[in-house]
């Protein structure tokens, strides 16, 4: 004789223990089963916690606040050429593209350690602009409306906020994000949780602001007439005061390329390469060769060579010694402690290469 309780079997298996069963009084009938149905109670009670506790550790699948925060969120130099990788202490944060006929449908951003391991999820639809500051990832993402908006998300992958529509040129940087609003059409910068946003400058012409966070100044491209198609560069506080023009030359557009402590690195309209001086204004042009996609480190200039079907090149910072890393036609780059993270043009992989053009590499593959 069986007797199901809830699942639960209360068995008799001999003849003469369920005869005597069946003529339990009913009181000792209920007792039984209000014992069996406690039991479950505590099973599934049990489980419940069990489930609660393995969902919460899904979700918290990323990392914490790193040991050595990122006093920059990333490199101007990467940020400019899209920002795909950035790196804080041994974590490296990247995007993973999907293969889509549908831009930016699918994309995912990825952490893992330097050496490799523990590769998790953060986010996803991420379009790139990557920087990193303690425990936050700041990001953009590309509707299709093509107006960008940044976002942020912890590094254990939860509490994703959008922070402002229409950010470009975005830096993390003296704990306060810079960007320039391409809707209200001005430099802004704003706490790192989004709050107290405050305008910094506001060009008269409707042409976006390339500009660079370097320390205590804001260096930035400044058109000179109503139409915004000439302009020089200029210099300001982190505040907007003190403006001051840094060079003289009229260009139709003048994209900043790179800083380091004593120039500032910009191209001219006919892509040829120049420094000035960021106290003294001297200029001078370092090559008249083509560029695309050019990222200044301490000592070098990494570049995509347009002349020689965009492959990777390096050369020092006053022009000379110059070379070839990398024949592949390569459509995107930035650059981490020694390593070159690229893209081929056409194809969704990343790979990386040594900055000596050893070791290449696949870093991460496509969706």
């Amino acid at each position: 004789m069986f007797v199901f309780v809830l699942g639960r079997d209360i068995s008799f298996p001999h003849k003469k223990n369920a005869v005597a069963a069946a003529n339990l009084p009913l009181n000792l009938w209920l007792d039984i089963f209000n014992e069996k149905v406690g039991r479950m109670k505590k099973y599934y009670v049990f489980l419940l916690i069990f489930l609660l506790i393995g969902c919460e550790s899904e979700q918290k699948k990323g990392f914490g606040e790193q040991e050595v925060p990122n006093v920059t969120g990333n490199s101007y130099g990467n940020m400019i050429n899209h920002g795909f990788v950035a790196k804080q202490d041994n974590l490296l944060i990247y995007m993973k593209f999907n293969d889509s006929t549908i831009p930016f449908s699918n994309n995912a951003m990825m952490a893992k350690k330097e050496d490799g391991t523990n590769e998790v999820k953060l986010t996803s639809k991420g379009f790139g602009d990557i920087n990193v500051m303690k425990e936050w990832v700041y990001y953009t993402v590309m509707p299709f409306s093509d107006v960008p908006m940044l976002f942020r998300v912890k590094l254990d992958g939860t509490e994703r906020e959008k922070l402002v529509k229409g950010a470009e040129y975005v830096q993390v940087n003296n704990d306060k994000v810079y960007y320039y609003d391409s809707i209200k059409n001005g430099l802004y910068k704003m706490n790192l949780d989004g709050t107290d946003k405050v305008q910094i400058y506001s060009p008269k012409a409707e042409v976006t602001v390339s500009f660079v966070v370097d320390h205590e100044q804001i260096y930035f491209y400044k058109p000179i007439n109503e139409e915004g198609d000439e302009g020089k560069l200029y210099s300001m506080s982190l505040n907007g005061e003190h403006v001051r023009k840094l060079n003289d030359t009229v260009s139709y557009y003048q994209i900043i390329d790179g800083v380091d402590e004593q120039f500032l690195y910009y191209t001219d309209a006919d892509e040829h390469l120049y420094k000035v001086d960021k106290q003294t204004g001297k200029e001078k042009e370092i090559t008249d060769r083509k560029f695309s996609s050019l990222i200044v480190d301490e000592n070098w200039i990494y570049y995509l060579n347009p002349s020689d079907h965009y492959h990777i090149y390096k050369m020092k910072k006053n022009g000379g010694k110059n070379q070839l890393l990398l024949d592949k036609k390569v459509s995107d780059i930035n650059v981490l402690d020694n390593w070159i993270y690229y893209k081929i043009d056409g194809h969704e992989d990343i790979f990386r290469v040594k900055t000596d053009g050893t070791e290449n590499i696949v870093f991460s593959k496509h969706k």
